[in-house]
């Protein structure tokens, strides 16, 4: 190699493995203070795209995590509430069933639906209450909300929760309901004692007459049939003879004073009509040879007087008779029914299957009626039967109608009775009813019902809107809150299974986040190892290199020994 002194080819060439050596050296002490493998992107442009991908990926699921616990979170809250609500559900199915038995009176009934309507209250409260940071999620307004649940855009998990308030919680109930007409089978009777009225009389208009043995008259209901008799004395005579024969059957006696003038008395009416008679003498010589008037004499009630026949109002004066107020009484008593005064005693008899309920409103009335304050209950007046869903229901001669109703709600019908407050059935199921004559074929007609089939219906109804102050409202209620907790049962199944679901999706985003760091270490991280002895290699190299450039340099003075 020629000597040369402008020109140090070997310099250069040390030179330039010197700066080689430097850069490497500068690369590992940045590598080695930084932690990190690629620190710029002529480290390595794939590597950090790779590197921040996965950085994105990480972070990203890190967050995702979070968002799933937290949805776990108020899946938690609200089913910790729908328990409560459970709970609360569970007692007022409880209070219904209370209500519904037959021992509860209407004051019973009132006392359950106080604990009722304070239970539903606190349904609704917490419903309006229950809160995840600070927002509703029990009253309708947490609906289809998604939870983002990964690191991209879209993966999410929704679900939302439905009003469990008193009046979100809807329920329903089937229900065939017939009501009957008056009970014609039943009828009440009161007899009572001796009326504080005067016996009944009446006279005659003069001396009997000629009677002949065509005569005939009627008392009471009861033909008397006459003697043929000479006027005066001996027409009276036989008449008494031909009264008193009767006076079981009538009630009345007769008497006569010495002239003939017959004289009649009774305890209770004395009702005078003809008897027809074929040819003469006309229909009415009887009365009329005895000087008799076809007409009612009733006693008068002597003084002024007020009761109340089931809730209606009956007064009199001291100049009405006692058939005008027993006429009063039974037109209140029920249609068909009757009020007869006969052998010094008032007889009430109900009609359409009423009771009989007497009151006094102005102080002794009843009394003086021979008559006592209170109800006589309404009874069967003989065997019968119905047929309830294909099952005869027998009744007896003597039953009351909540003799009846029990008859019927211990047959295995499936229909409940019950008594409406003007004494008329009401049949209730809540599948059809079908109502049949039984064997005895009067049961319809005794108990004011009609063959045929009543179909059941179905009441869509909320929580808010039940009541237990029936037994029948109670029936409603326990059908419509088994609706309610199964629409809360529903709903909480449905947050089980996304709690089990954000469950599975932490576990995998752990796992993925896992692994994705692992790589994200591999692409980014330096390996100190490998980076230490590299490091050591390139400032051995540096010092070697430093050592021969100043030998290099000193190539040039080789020269100088030429010129000497």
């Amino acid at each position: 190699m020629a000597l040369s002194v402008n020109t140090n080819i070997t310099s250069q060439t040390v030179q330039k493995n010197l700066n080689k050596a430097g850069d490497a050296l500068s690369t590992s002490m940045t590598r080695l203070s930084s932690g990190l493998k690629i620190n710029s992107a002529k480290d390595d442009a794939a590597g950090m795209q790779m590197a921040n991908r996965l950085t994105s990926q990480t972070k990203g699921m890190t967050v995702a995590i979070a968002n799933a616990n937290n949805g776990t979170s108020i899946a938690q809250t609200a089913e910790g509430a729908m328990q409560e609500s459970t709970n609360i559900l569970q007692r007022l199915r409880e209070l219904a069933l209370q209500s519904a038995n037959g021992d509860k009176s209407d004051a019973d009934r009132a006392s359950l639906q106080q604990e009722f309507t304070a239970k539903t209250g606190e349904l609704t409260r917490i419903a309006q209450t229950t809160t995840y940071g600070g927002r509703n999620i029990l009253d309708g307004s947490f609906q289809n909300q998604a939870f983002q649940v990964g690191a991209d855009a879209n993966q999410t998990i929704s679900f939302g929760m439905s009003d469990i308030s008193a009046t979100g919680l809807k329920g329903s109930y089937s229900e065939a309901t017939t009501s009957s007409t008056a009970l014609k089978g039943l009828s009440a009777t009161t007899i009572g004692t001796a009326p504080s009225v005067q016996d009944t009389s009446v006279v005659g208009g003069g001396a009997a007459g000629v009677t002949l043995a065509t005569d005939k008259f009627r008392i009471n209901g009861v033909e008397i049939s006459l003697t043929a008799a000479a006027a005066g004395a001996p027409a009276a005579a036989a008449a008494l003879t031909a009264i008193n024969a009767q006076t079981s059957a009538t009630g009345v006696t007769a008497t006569a004073d010495d002239t003939g003038i017959i004289s009649l008395s009774a305890k209770g009416d004395i009702k005078l009509e003809a008897s027809a008679v074929a040819g003469p003498p006309t229909p009415t010589a009887g009365l009329a040879s005895l000087k008799l008037t076809a007409a009612t004499t009733s006693p008068a009630m002597g003084a002024v007087g007020g009761i109340s026949v089931n809730g209606a109002p009956v007064t009199w004066g001291a100049t009405d008779t006692m058939a005008d107020v027993l006429g009063k009484i039974s037109a209140n008593a029920g249609e068909g029914a009757t009020a007869t005064y006969k052998d010094g005693r008032v007889t009430l008899t109900s009609g359409d299957g009423q009771d009989i309920k007497l009151s006094n409103t102005v102080g002794g009335s009843l009394a003086q009626l021979g008559l006592s304050a209170g109800t006589s209950q309404a009874k069967l007046t003989k065997d019968t039967s119905i047929e309830l869903n294909g099952v005869e229901v027998k009744f007896k001669k003597g039953d009351t109608t909540d003799t009846i109703v029990s008859s019927i709600n211990s047959a295995s019908t499936g229909v409940t009775a019950s008594k409406n407050t003007d004494g008329t059935l009401k049949l209730f199921s809540n599948k059809d009813i079908t109502i049949k004559d039984g064997a005895a074929g009067s049961g319809l007609d005794a108990l004011g019902l009609s063959t045929g089939s009543n179909k059941a219906t179905t009441v869509e109804t909320t929580v808010s809107d039940l009541s237990v102050l029936t037994a029948a409202d109670s029936q409603r209620t326990v059908q419509a809150l088994s609706d309610a907790i199964q629409q809360i049962d529903t709903q909480r199944s449905a947050l089980g299974a996304v709690q089990n679901r954000f469950t599975s999706t932490v576990a995998n985003l752990q796992s993925i986040s896992e692994n994705s760091t692992a790589a994200l270490g591999r692409v980014q991280d330096t390996d100190f190892a490998s980076e230490a002895a590299e490091l050591t290699k390139q400032q051995t190299l540096q010092q070697a290199s430093t050592a021969i450039l100043s030998q290099a340099n000193q190539l040039p003075s080789a020269v100088m020994k030429l010129l000497q």
